[in-house]
């Protein structure tokens, strides 16, 4: 019996041991709240520039640990993190954080120090002024963007939105917004998204750089709303600040998580729960984020690679066991862009054609993915169950 209660006794001080570390690893992340207390020149920086300027829905992200920073005192500041193809290339995280107006002089600017950049996840306004360097600019997918104060849940198209909010309460669902996140919480959440990863379907792969890292504790800004089943937190999302001149003017739904099984959304039940409070606070602007090589058919607007064309078309439509781009895209139509209050915009990526291939492999690699040895475990995964499906029967 005594060792019992040792064991007991060890377990539980394991258990909070590892929630301290877990807590301590997320609070020293730079996008932590306690990045503020005595942050350092850049960092506040940083901070002001993005608070006035930061209007892109990757903004935030662009306070995420592991980023190299190009920041001119006047201008602004441009994120990004090193390729493999020599010192002047880099991997640029979406559009510069600056005044609309200086925008170009920036990027003149950071191209006399890293001449051979590769910028991804940047806006029309962004691609125009990169066309100019010669680049090639081609479509990488597009971004789901709600007019918060003209979206609502009416007509057919809608039908599955009402669904999720109906039927969340039917089932007694509790939406709330969560300020303050202690240990328990973390904890809970941590095991909610683990849990949720373990279940995709088709691939367990998470977007790395331009889908910041999760972080569970207090952040600048950033709101989170969990929705509880008979007390239990059973699913919650991650809203992201976006800024106009100091103001907060929307957020993106930057992660979304649910392990609740039910014929409704709870993922989507917590996002119309949390933009019709955005709405009473006068937010105009919510992005459901990125869809990755969706819809991408380069037309001829900017010089483009067809090669590169080509290969986004069929990596969307023959390897999703890289990511689950189809069914993340297929998510998202269910706001019904082109109907009132919702639209899609188009997202580009920008380089030199030199050694094209190689650089989008060293790309996808700093996204997390593994092209290559995912690809050999998908067919050996086909292989094996081809191998061991029962033959068919003469009968």
């Amino acid at each position: 019996m005594i060792k019992f209660v040792a064991r007991m006794k060890a377990k539980k001080n394991h258990s909070q041991a590892d929630t301290m570390t877990l807590k301590a690893s997320q609070e020293s992340l730079h996008s932590a709240r306690k990045a503020l207390e005595g942050c350092t020149t850049t960092m506040g920086f940083r901070i002001d520039h993005l608070r006035h300027h930061g209007r892109g829905s990757l903004a935030f992200s662009a306070l995420q640990e592991g980023l190299e920073y190009y920041m001119h005192p006047e201008y602004g500041f441009i994120a990004y993190k090193p390729l493999h193809d020599g010192p002047q290339s880099v991997l640029v995280l979406s559009d510069p954080i600056c005044k609309r107006e200086n925008t170009k002089l920036l990027i003149d600017e950071f191209m006399k120090v890293k001449s051979d950049p590769v910028f991804l996840h940047i806006s029309h306004e962004v691609a125009e002024i990169v066309a100019g360097y010669d680049f090639c600019v081609n479509e990488v997918g597009v971004e789901t963007v709600i007019d918060i104060q003209e979206f609502d849940l009416v007509g057919g198209k809608k039908q599955q939105l009402r669904n999720a909010r109906n039927g969340g309460k039917k089932d007694n669902l509790e939406i709330k917004e969560v300020d303050s996140i202690d240990n328990t919480t973390l904890s809970k959440l941590r095991k909610i998204s683990s849990d949720w990863i373990k279940e995709k379907t088709i691939s367990n792969n998470e977007m790395q750089f331009i889908v910041r890292p999760i972080v569970y504790v207090d952040e600048i800004d950033v709101r989170r709303f969990v929705a509880l089943k008979d007390g239990e937190i059973v699913g919650f999302v991650i809203f992201d600040p976006m800024y106009e001149n100091g103001e907060i003017v929307g957020y993106i739904a930057q992660h979304l998580r649910s392990i609740h099984k039910s014929t409704y959304s709870v993922v989507d039940c917590i996002v119309v729960h949390a933009l019709e409070l955005f709405k009473t606070e006068g937010k105009q602007v919510m992005s459901m984020g990125f869809s990755p090589l969706a819809r991408v058919d380069d037309q001829g607007e900017f010089k483009y690679s067809k090669l590169l064309k080509a290969y986004f078309q069929y990596a969307y439509e023959k390897a999703n066991y890289l990511y689950n781009f189809k069914n993340l895209a297929q998510h998202k139509k269910q706001y019904r862009p082109g109907m009132k209050g919702a639209h899609e915009e188009k997202v580009y990526c920008a380089m030199r054609t030199r050694f094209l291939l190689p650089r989008i492999y060293d790309v996808f690699s700093t996204l997390g993915f593994r092209p290559i040895s995912q690809m050999i475990s998908h067919y050996s995964q086909k292989i094996n169950e081809f191998i061991s499906k029962p033959p068919k029967s003469d009968n």
